[in-house]
């Protein structure tokens, strides 16, 4: 299998996988061949990524650390959840879905143990309109993952329900300082959120050299959850169309971006600790090579997630590989072979 994000669905492509809507409903199943009408309508949805057949790559697994159904659940539900928010004006007397949100969280959980990978992915975001329902999803999702490897499991729920509402205060207001109370306020309107759930929606926005929001808080005072979740917000942020930096950056231009602010903006050993899990390019992802190569990411490696097993499918003249071939970015004598951007099929 080999992923495709929706500008690059053409015509003739057959789906490895389901799609679904947002309602969670099969759209259309894994071995259906794509006509001109079922490739313009996922285009002009920005479905994200899909996997579809290659002969090439028909051993290549592609495993989503959580199922297209969970997340279009958790779109649905954070959706409506923000329009409930916008709509009542201020915090005070909102409902908060917390069953429905507990229930989302166990599923991300069950959806991880279930991957059983040593990496994690995060679903691109093509749609800016999608951003306040997607990023949180993908944050929790990595948030998640990250805290579990850490034996904080008894903390993943907290970590969850911190993730997928840290900026469920921008439904309130347009300042963005003001939006980690607002949210706060928001949690607070039940009262089955946990003391650490507050503090990372609280302080998710507080940096390591006390340049953040909204008390200026520096190192140690920053609550360690909350610090896990600001740096995978940050990066599933950064990779989303319609994020603040004003334009998507590619999955290894955030992993630079990030990793860059190990130190300043985020304590190092958290970025360390989250971005060794993260895959900017996950297994079936294609890409190119500073060679000029193309290929399929084959394996990822954990600590190592930005020098992946590949298999080359063109030469770096472009020509399709009579015999693909498998090249280890890890090994010793590729060392200065490196991926140099996604690319098209």
């Amino acid at each position: 299998m080999i992923r495709v994000v929706s500008a690059q669905i053409r015509p003739g492509m057959t789906l490895a996988e389901h799609i679904y809507n947002e309602a969670g409903v099969v759209q259309l199943h894994a071995g259906t061949v794509l006509n001109e009408s079922a490739a313009a309508r996922l285009t002009e949805a920005g479905c994200g990524a899909i996997a579809v057949e290659d002969s090439r790559a028909e051993d290549v697994a592609v495993v989503h650390s959580i199922p297209r159904e969970v997340m279009t659940r958790g779109r649905g539900l954070l959706r409506e959840f923000r329009e409930h928010v916008r709509v009542a004006g201020e915090a005070e007397g909102v409902r908060v879905p917390f069953d429905d949100l507990l229930a989302l969280v166990r599923a991300i959980e069950e959806s991880l143990e279930a991957a059983g990978q040593n990496t994690i992915e995060v679903s691109p975001l093509t749609m800016a309109d999608e951003f306040d329902y997607i990023v949180p999803v993908n944050a929790a999702t990595v948030s998640m993952f990250v805290a579990a490897k850490a034996g904080l499991v008894r903390r993943t729920h907290d970590v969850g329900l911190g993730a997928l509402l840290c900026n469920i205060g921008t439904a309130l207001t347009d300042d963005p300082a003001k939006h980690p109370e607002m949210s706060l306020k928001v949690l607070r309107q039940d009262q089955r959120f946990s003391a650490y759930s507050k503090a990372i929606v609280y302080q998710h926005e507080e940096r390591h050299d006390g340049s953040g929001y909204p008390r200026g808080l520096a190192g140690n005072d920053v609550e360690p959850l909350a610090r896990i979740v600001a740096v995978a917000d940050m990066y599933c942020s950064l990779i989303a169309e319609g994020n603040q930096m004003g334009q998507r950056l590619s999955p290894q231009e955030a992993f630079d971006f990030v990793t860059s602010a190990a130190g300043f903006e985020f304590e190092r050993t958290t970025v360390l600790g989250v971005m060794q899990y993260v895959a900017p390019y996950p297994v079936g992802t294609m890409v190119r090579l500073n060679t000029g190569e193309r290929g399929v990411v084959t394996r990822v490696y954990k600590g190592l997630t930005t020098r992946p097993t590949l298999r080359v499918l063109y030469d770096a003249n472009g020509a399709e590989a009579a015999q693909p071939y498998d090249v280890v970015l890890a090994a010793p004598e590729n060392q200065t072979v490196l991926v140099a951007q996604a690319c098209d099929l």
